[in-house]
């Protein structure tokens, strides 16, 4: 066990258990996970430093709370767990700023499902943006679009529909002179 300080915080960690637990717990498979355990490494060096500080693995969170935005996807609360003790509780959250305001928000306990046997807290990091949709989700929009616009429905629906710059034929014949 070492003793890890945060603003007015006193964490008693056990890093190599902690170690262990992100080298076995089961992953989700949804699109916004996936994209944020293969793009969140490197993206924000001051977060991955603190998590790994006590062990943690920034790629592998237990719990994901997401949006998608037009362009990015926001991860509202992303969850981890530390395998140890809190000595003292501070009254905030600890805030970091790296590329983007982070929070992370601690929490003694139980704070969203996990693998976790021995005594843990959560550390939930509040405000992580990135950059892009996931790819499932594009390809998604895509089909929708595509299926859309080639639906059988829709081709009849241009074939039969009247442009208003052509006349009929027998609009034609009402314009021409004898």
């Amino acid at each position: 066990m070492i003793t890890i300080k945060k603003d007015e915080y006193v964490f008693e960690v056990d890093t190599e258990s902690t170690k262990n637990y992100y080298r076995s717990h089961t992953l989700c498979d949804c699109d916004r996970c996936r994209y944020y355990y293969e793009n969140i490494k490197g993206r924000f060096p001051k977060l991955e430093e603190f998590l790994s500080e006590f062990g943690v693995d920034i790629s592998k969170p237990d719990e994901i709370f997401s949006a998608e935005a037009e362009d990015s996807v926001e991860y509202i609360n992303v969850d981890y767990t530390v395998c140890g003790n809190i000595k003292t509780m501070g009254q905030y959250e600890i805030d970091l700023y790296d590329n983007l305001f982070l929070s992370i928000v601690v929490t003694e306990g139980y704070a969203c499902t996990n693998e976790q046997t021995g005594p843990y807290f959560t550390l939930s990091v509040v405000g992580v943006t990135l950059p892009g949709v996931p790819l499932k989700s594009r390809l998604d929009t895509e089909f929708e679009s595509h299926k859309q616009s080639t639906s059988l429905f829709a081709k009849a629906k241009r074939l039969f529909t009247k442009n208003k710059n052509t006349k009929s034929p027998t609009e034609e014949k009402d314009d021409t002179t004898f």
